[in-house]
């Protein structure tokens, strides 16, 4: 009987760190999805910002697509980070909480 219930004690525990590492994981999913919207703010303002004081309205429209252009190659040197990165981050911490 005693084995029987470690068993289940270890299948509990191993239920619970999951849910743990499932709930960081979430959190990571959420910190990125933060950050890229930061980003976007960020480029947003910083566009709207030097078109004010440095560009006339004839030159706007061509260095606020520039802009744009350098916020989307940040966007999706994020996006391939996470891409590259989430499964070894995902592992490591699935690894921390059973290690």
């Amino acid at each position: 009987m005693d084995i029987i219930s470690e068993i289940l004690e270890t299948d509990r525990l191993a239920e619970e760190k999951l849910e743990q590492a499932m709930q960081k994981r979430s959190e990571m999913l959420e910190n990125c999805t933060a950050k890229a919207e930061e980003i976007r703010s960020s480029a947003r303002a910083q566009a709207e910002e030097y078109r004010k004081s440095k560009l006339g309205a004839d030159n706007a429209a061509d260095i606020s697509s520039e802009l744009k252009a350098g916020e989307q190659a940040q966007l999706k040197a994020l996006a391939e980070s996470y891409d590259k990165n989430h499964e070894a981050w995902e592992n490591d911490i699935v690894a921390a909480i059973t290690g």
